[in-house]
């Protein structure tokens, strides 16, 4: 009976309903992924419908050598995917809305990295993403034995011309390629400067397993759409 119970609760949360719509806040569990929904009606003239999901480093990916700055250490990295809807409503009046009304949806990756370090506009930081591709477990090869195959590396510059905060910021390279959704862990590193010859560059290393990541994401992908977007509305 209580397996039973558990899940119906399960099957209860992994479907968007009007109870959803009124509770306004779920939270779903996948593993060690975590995926939140936050739905906002329509009473201001704007409704939005947020999906995240998150999942963060385990203890043992501190790796203190690889982290040269202490504020580094005292908070697990975390790896964030966001789908969010919006609708805007001229006529709040009017609850429904049509099928044709035009919803707006943007999709996004950040990193949160536990370092607080505002950049101006004039200087850069580097992220490089190391992704270790899924392997066949029937092969004889292990990832670390493989050919270069088995690992994907991207690059990008964060900074150019706009100020941006360590803390968090979008890694819009996970978005623009397929490194996730083929990649058993990822490590992504923050390099500031970039290339600096009369200080130090200060490195940070984070290390995701994407397993229960991926799945978190797929869920999103599901429930961040249109069609759902207008039952809750509507």
């Amino acid at each position: 009976m209580k397996l039973t119970n558990t899940l119906i609760a399960l099957l209860f949360v992994l479907s968007i309903s009007p109870v959803f719509a009124a509770e306004e806040v779920k939270t779903l569990s996948i593993g060690a992924a975590k995926v939140s929904y936050n739905y906002q009606p329509t009473d201001t003239g704007v409704a939005t419908l947020t999906l995240v999901a998150l999942v963060s480093e385990t203890n043992n990916s501190l790796r203190g050598l690889k982290n040269m700055d202490q504020r580094r250490l005292s908070k697990l990295g975390q790896l964030i995917y966001q789908c969010k809807l919006m609708l805007y409503k001229a006529d709040k009046s009017n609850s429904a809305i049509d099928a044709e009304a035009p919803i707006l949806i943007s999709k996004n990756y950040s990193l949160f990295t536990g370092v607080d370090l505002p950049l101006a506009t004039d200087e850069r930081m580097g992220i490089q993403a190391e992704a270790l591709q899924t392997v066949d477990e029937d092969s004889l090869f292990s990832p670390t034995l493989g050919d270069g195959d088995t690992l994907r590396k991207k690059w990008e510059t964060l900074g150019e011309g706009s100020a941006v905060n360590l803390k968090q910021f979008n890694v819009n390279m996970l978005h623009e390629t397929d490194l996730i959704s083929t990649a058993e862990s990822i490590d992504i590193v923050a390099r500031f400067p970039i290339f600096q010859l009369e200080k130090p560059v200060s490195q940070w290393s984070y290390n995701f397993n994407l397993k229960d990541f991926k799945q978190a994401i797929q869920h999103i992908d599901k429930n961040c759409t249109p069609t759902r977007f207008a039952e809750l509305i509507n």
